[in-house]
């Protein structure tokens, strides 16, 4: 367990060290993981924004601005392939994307990665830890992105056929009942409804868990959100007919747990050990406070003067012989 806190304390150190290059470097690539999603689903229709030194160049602007502006980056390279694809279907999805960008991610900027790495997730099939660490780290503000994020990646499994649909006709009336066929299929895709409920649910779980003031409560609510995750993916199976695969489920759920619990030990590790409990009061109140401390692991240096022996002795021999002449 020491070397394991002396290892994750010594990668803190490290990057607030050389905070100024590691932030850079790891914005970076988070933004070429998230455009590669990005392209990943949308087909990339659009050839000139969906080629690798475009890619690279947008994200090396991505690794020195705000994450909200990221996000908008993002939206525009979505939006220009599934433009060239369909007209319509960039239309659809830019709307969307705005009203999702200007009603709720520039006031809860906290969710913003939430939906930027969804497809992400998504297509490595680890969707399963987005709940979990959206219920640790943001709380119940996130429902609606994880929800958002979840409907551009089942759009885009589907988009072909969208834009095989909108294709067919060109008047007004056959356009709108493709638009319908668009938006029917989606509210009638039960993988997807299945994903945001459970998703919501295991968020909520996890993060009123997450925020209880007791012991170990941080990894109890890592614990039972996989559980319930896993459970309720398989009743929702049963009950609605859906087509998620029950290895899938238990499989990324385990990760799940995985990665959560190995982001909440870089993230805090405390000793339960030591707690201590105080109280004070003032005009108004009386307070009772609990403090829990946090483990860091500090490497004392020490130095050690070493004595060269056969230097010593030749000083010493020729000290006496100065003195006898």
């Amino acid at each position: 367990m020491a070397s394991l806190l002396t290892f994750r304390d010594g990668i803190k150190n490290f990057c607030s060290k050389y905070d100024r290059i590691v932030a850079p470097a790891i914005r970076f690539i988070l933004a070429l993981l998230m455009f590669w999603s990005i392209v990943h689903i949308t087909g990339g229709h659009n050839e000139t924004i969906s080629s690798g030194l475009v890619i690279f160049l947008l994200a090396v602007v991505c690794a020195f601005i705000p994450e909200s502006l990221t996000y908008a980056i993002g939206g525009v390279v979505a939006f220009m392939n599934y433009f060239s694809g369909n007209k319509e279907t960039g239309i659809s999805f830019i709307v969307l994307f705005i009203i999702m960008y200007c009603l709720y991610i520039r006031f809860f900027p906290k969710a913003t990665w939430v939906v930027m790495y969804a497809p992400l997730f998504f297509i490595i099939k680890m969707q399963y830890v987005l709940p979990i660490l959206a219920g640790m780290f943001v709380g119940p503000i996130a429902i609606v992105p994880l929800a958002f994020g979840a409907v551009f990646y089942y759009f885009s499994l589907d988009a072909s056929n969208y834009l095989a649909e909108l294709s067919k006709t060109t008047d007004t009336e056959n356009m709108l009942e493709s638009y319908k066929y668009i938006f029917q299929h989606l509210i009638d895709n039960k993988d997807l409804l299945l994903t945001i409920v459970v998703f919501a649910v295991v968020l909520i779980i996890t993060h009123v868990i997450y925020r209880l003031s007791v012991e170990y409560s941080w990894y109890a609510a890592i614990i039972v959100g996989g559980l319930f995750e896993i459970i309720l993916f398989l009743i929702g199976n049963v009950v609605l007919n859906a087509s998620i695969s029950i290895g899938e489920i238990l499989l990324g759920s385990i990760c799940a747990v995985i990665i959560a619990v190995v982001a909440q030990f870089f993230k805090t590790v405390v000793d339960y050990s030591r707690v201590e409990n105080t109280q004070f009061e003032d005009e108004e109140y009386y307070y009772y406070v609990k403090a829990v401390p946090k483990i860091v692991m500090t490497k004392q240096q020490k130095n050690v003067k070493k004595i060269n022996t056969v230097s010593q002795n030749t000083a010493d021999e020729d000290s006496v012989s100065g003195v006898t002449r």
